[in-house]
């Protein structure tokens, strides 16, 4: 017993193992015998260690919904595009600028076949020659029945939809990129729908997760849709909560708990969560202020401001009567858009006429829309120059709000229209539009007004969260001040006089002689190229990427 003991202390100090006969340990033979003397046996043995480079850490984006994605993520990306917010559009801008910068992206989105077959002009015989031929490569399509047929990632019973998305990400898919990338994966996480038991389970597994909250709603998911799922092994990372008399998983408040680190897309907005503003609404649950605070007690929650991808610039923009950069004659390029943007939308034909364009879905919990309706008869009654145009959805299906609009919109004569949404005419809109506004009670980031800005024109909204952060007073030098500055106006009261208020600054810059007009469009295009430029944010999400895997990723 004391020799194996022996030769087992003096195998592990040359560096040896039991465990692994294929190490490094190198064995020596003895010397040559002379005549009937004993062999020497080498004892100061050198180690060599074969040091191999470390391959790249994947990002799985793990999101509901997604726009344009980049080429290089595979043959499947032309075909896929789910947007309909905000969301979808940061994923895109994401995906491009990690992709671009040689990172081993990866996005995992619901399959939402029908609409992904619609927009892509194919029948149910195409669609399949597609799944079952085209790699997917980067792009990992989450399959359902459940959600197939629906429009969005929203639609139907949002939480059917989310625990199927969940169940397969578990279940196969992190795995899946993770056993890819040798086992190096930083899971990303967008909104409550990609929360919940996947957040859970890479934490459980050693996998570190940005989660990045684009809104504050939350999803109670019953833990019987969860069938399939260990939730005993994930119960220590997991929100649990009551909602009518079943044991459910707070999908967002589980994200920000289970996360390693959590971003906002919005620091004033940040900032109203954890200094207890809108403390009398109930749009900010308990749960989610709860957690959010004790990251940021942690030092684990910052912010990192949205940017749109360049794609949607109006010299890209594939939907534009005439495409153009700050560097054309962009009031000749914008009325030539708003021409053709009144003739889609049954608009009295004026370039001429002040365009006030509402680009946001019909939300009175959030955007405001019931303020908008109060008060857009009376105004362009009063003011004879200008017209209001509306393109955005209700909100989970509920029409009402798009009723309201239409019956305002066929009361007023060809000085409003309301339009369901369609990416085509909406982006056409914003090269129509001298202003781009909205009225929201609160807004994590907003990007209304970035686009607005980009395609020259100025952004209107309340004096909250987002658009706090974004928008600036239109001072002008011909006003009087120092210089010209700003993009756009605030408002305060979130009533229909806040709204109306904002909105008359709005056309009184408008009424400005055309130079002045151009003038500003430009420098405000310009500016907000600077400002929101997709390299800014890319540089932010790989800090914090590089933060969470303690090397660089390439």
């Amino acid at each position: 017993m004391e020799k194996r003991l022996h030769k087992f202390q003096m195998n592990m100090a040359s560096g040896y193992r039991a465990d692994n006969p294929a190490s490094n340990y190198v064995r020596t033979r003895p010397r040559r015998r002379h005549g009937n003397r004993p062999a020497k046996v080498i004892r100061n043995i050198k180690r060599f260690e074969i040091l191999k480079k470390a391959g790249k850490t994947a990002v799985l984006l793990v999101a509901p919904e997604t726009g344009r994605l980049p080429e290089d993520m595979g043959s499947l990306a032309r075909y896929i595009s789910g947007k309909s917010g905000g969301l979808g559009e940061v994923v895109s801008a994401l995906s491009e600028g990690l992709r671009a910068r040689g990172i081993n992206c990866h996005l995992a989105t619901l399959n939402l076949k029908r609409r992904f077959q619609e927009e892509s002009g194919m029948d149910e015989h195409a669609w399949r020659q597609v799944r079952h031929k085209v790699d997917p490569d980067k792009i990992h399509l989450v399959s359902s029945s459940i959600y197939a047929n629906l429009p969005s990632a929203y639609s139907g019973n949002p939480l059917s939809n989310a625990a199927e998305f969940q169940k397969e990400l578990v279940n196969n898919t992190i795995r899946t990129v993770r056993a890819r990338s040798g086992g190096m994966l930083i899971v990303h996480s967008h909104d409550w729908m990609a929360g919940g038991v996947v957040t859970a389970y890479a934490k459980s597994r050693d996998c570190p997760v940005l989660h990045t909250v684009h809104n504050v709603h939350t999803g109670h998911i019953p833990l019987d849709m969860f069938y399939g799922v260990d939730i005993e092994s994930l119960a220590w990372n997991i929100y649990f909560s009551k909602e009518h008399g079943k044991t459910c998983i707070d999908s967002q408040a589980t994200a920000i708990k289970s996360a390693t680190m959590v971003n906002f897309v919005g620091e004033k907005f940040f900032r109203e969560i954890i200094e207890d503003y809108f403390l009398d609404r109930s749009f900010i649950p308990s749960s989610v202020r709860q957690e959010v605070k004790a990251k940021y007690n942690h030092g684990a929650a910052f912010s990192i401001i949205n940017a749109p991808s360049p794609r949607m610039y109006p010299e890209r923009c594939e939907h534009l009567a005439r495409k153009y950069n700050p560097d054309d004659d962009v009031l000749a390029a914008k009325k030539e858009n708003l021409v053709e943007f009144q003739k889609r939308t049954g608009l009295i034909v004026d370039p001429d006429a002040i365009l006030l364009y509402w680009p946001s879905r019909l939300d009175e919990t959030q955007k405001g829309c019931e303020l908008l309706e109060d008060i857009a008869l009376r105004f362009v009654i009063e003011n004879a120059d200008v017209q209001i145009a509306v393109v955005g959805n209700g909100v989970e299906g509920d029409r009402t709000h798009e009723e309201i609009m239409g019956r305002i919109a066929y009361a007023s004569g060809g000085k409003i229209t309301y339009q369901r949404f369609s990416e085509p005419l909406s982006m056409l809109g914003y090269a129509a539009a001298s202003d781009v506004f909205g009225a929201s009670l609160y807004e994590p980031c907003g990007q209304i007004d970035q686009i607005g800005n980009l395609f020259g024109a100025t952004a209107t909204n309340r004096d909250t969260g987002g658009y706090h952060d974004k928008i600036r007073e239109l001072q002008l030098m011909c006003d009087g001040y120092s210089c010209d500055t700003g993009n756009g106006f605030l408002f305060c009261n979130y009533d229909p006089g806040g709204l109306w208020h904002g909105l008359s600054r709005s056309v009184q810059f408008h009424r400005n002689r055309a130079e002045v007009r151009e003038q500003q469009m430009k420098r405000i295009m310009r500016e907000a190229r600077e400002r929101y430029g997709l390299d800014t944010m890319i540089d932010e999400y790989v800090k914090a990427y590089e933060r969470l895997n303690g090397r660089p990723l390439n």
